[in-house]
């Protein structure tokens, strides 16, 4: 899972990222292997130990950006914080579902998603390698959510600008086959859906977990919801300022999106490596 790519040039923090992915990829392993006899203490292991160094690592990058004047630290702090309450939430399910197959998995595919896009893109500005501009200026909303997508996609695809192709208005007749809804609350209230074909879902898998995978499971599900929190996040943050104050709300699966597009605004992103739309509808 580890990529050289994600490296900061900052030893102890490039170390720690090094085994935070050691430790999600040895996490995954354990789910391969579900039917061994030791699987829940092991993974109950892996959680509680991916928690605590977690929070330690976090403490330590905190530490270093407050060393050298990081200018976008408390939103920095503000994503670990979210995170760390996203791990929380999840360690109580499993151990109130005793490690219920369905609940790790979705775990890990949160997991691995907001690890992967946090270390090759949020991370890098702290250093100033991430090509990534955010609030340079106010954004319309389709906007933000366009430019959000793209700069998401890219990252997690690892394709470049020319890679990808946008398109407006989005496509009547796509069939995504996974879909999510996030709401818009604040300055900017409606809601956002995403769809997301089956090839698009499988690539983001096998770029996330560096294995290939057929079928869309729960961890499939689960990555792609923290693929749709990460680019409402993105778009809020586009959408914010000047006393504008923009958030999201949880993403909700939804099982007939076509009920929930009856907006004209939004795009379609098309890849060699499958495709993804979004419907915007602000009221």
């Amino acid at each position: 899972m580890w990529k050289e790519e994600y490296r900061l040039g900052v030893e102890t923090i490039d170390s720690q990222h090094q085994q935070l992915f050691k430790m999600v990829d040895d996490l995954l392993l354990v789910i391969e292997d579900s039917e061994h006899k030791d699987y829940k203490k092991e993974c109950a292991g892996a959680v509680n130990f991916l928690y605590d160094y977690t929070v330690k690592h976090f403490k330590f990058e905190e530490g270093y950006q407050e060393s050298i004047g990081y200018k976008d630290i408390e939103a920095h702090k503000l994503q670990h914080k979210r995170f760390i309450i996203t791990v929380e939430n999840f360690a109580k399910k499993m151990s109130a579902t005793d490690y219920d197959m369905k609940v790790v998995k979705a775990f890990s595919g949160s997991l691995v998603a907001w690890l992967n896009y946090h270390v090759a893109e949020t991370d890098q500005k702290i250093v100033g390698k991430s090509p990534s501009k955010d609030n340079e200026s106010l954004l319309s909303c389709l906007e933000s959510f366009s430019s959000s997508a793209s700069n998401v996609i890219m990252t997690m695809l690892g394709l470049g600008a020319d890679e990808i192709t946008k398109t407006l208005p989005p496509r009547r007749d796509f069939k995504g086959e996974i879909a999510y809804k996030i709401g818009l609350v604040g300055a900017v209230p409606g809601k956002a859906v995403f769809e997301y074909s089956g090839d698009f879902a499988r690539s983001i898998i096998k770029s996330l977990i560096s294995r290939d995978t057929q079928e869309l499971d729960e961890i499939a599900y689960s990555a792609m919801a923290e693929t749709s929190n990460i680019i409402g996040g993105k778009a809020a943050m586009l959408m914010s300022g000047d006393g504008k104050l923009c958030d999201i709300t949880t993403p909700t699966l939804l099982a007939y999106p076509l009920a929930e597009t009856l907006a004209t605004e939004g795009f379609n992103i098309k890849t060699q490596k499958g495709d993804m739309q979004t419907w915007l509808a602000v009221n």
